[in-house]
């Protein structure tokens, strides 16, 4: 198993070695980085898609419309109540799914729909936070990756050393390239992946704060009496 690791290393140092004075391509330093550096791209693009495709969804379902709650209540008022789930349907948003939940529940106890509420809050809330897993994992795994390139490097270095009997800095070069660039890419794709985790956490946690007052306005509004 070391031996494959070496030999893919060895490889992919001696494959992007350049001559000396001219620059080295982006391309060129992430292949020197070892064998490490495929599952870290792909942790990288897997990351960069969940947090895309997360932060859109949470943008969508996480629109407020400051009107809802009182334009239901005044259908309610009116014992409109087609009309005012038709209203939270077309909200388009885990806020109208919510409050729908509790119009849905009209007539009984009021302990009912606040139960309602909350079911259909955790429901909605839980769908944003759903997969956000995967996206912590990343930055956990993507700096151990790195260490683990770091090690191979090292690796690398005794065994060129083995090889030659020779500790100069072209024998060593080859396994100190792939020691920091595994390790730098490593760290990268991690705090990328935490940055944008706690970014969306960040998103939802305020989501989850205005829905608290919009269901306790709806609340409230309900308990009101009628003249």
């Amino acid at each position: 198993m070391i031996g494959f690791f070496l030999q893919a290393a060895t490889t992919a140092v001696d494959s992007t070695a350049v001559a000396p004075g001219s620059s080295l391509r982006m391309i060129d330093i992430l292949f020197k980085g070892g064998p490490v550096m495929i599952p870290l791209i792909i942790l990288s693009l897997i990351s960069i898609a969940f947090i895309i495709s997360k932060y859109i969804f949470i943008r969508e379902r996480s629109k407020i419309d400051t009107n809802l709650v009182n334009t239901v209540l005044d259908k309610i008022s009116l014992g409109q109540f087609d009309s005012a789930s038709l209203l939270c349907d077309q909200s388009n948003g885990s806020l109208g799914n919510v409050i729908k939940a509790g119009v849905s529940q009209i007539g009984k106890p009021i302990e009912y729909i606040e139960k309602a509420l909350e079911v259909q809050s955790n429901i909605e809330l839980g769908e944003m936070e759903s997969k956000m897993g995967y996206i912590s994992m990343v930055s956990g795994i993507a700096p151990r990756l790195g260490f683990i390139g770091t090690i191979l490097g090292v690796i690398l270095i005794f065994y060129n050393i083995s090889q030659t009997a020779d500790i100069s800095i072209g024998t060593i070069s080859g396994g100190l390239y792939q020691k920091m660039i595994s390790s730098a890419t490593g760290l990268v794709v991690g705090v990328v992946a935490f940055m944008g985790y706690n970014f969306l956490l960040t998103k939802i946690d305020n989501f989850s704060l205005h829905l608290q007052k919009e269901v306790l306005e709806f609340i409230k509004g309900l308990q009101k009496p009628v003249r």
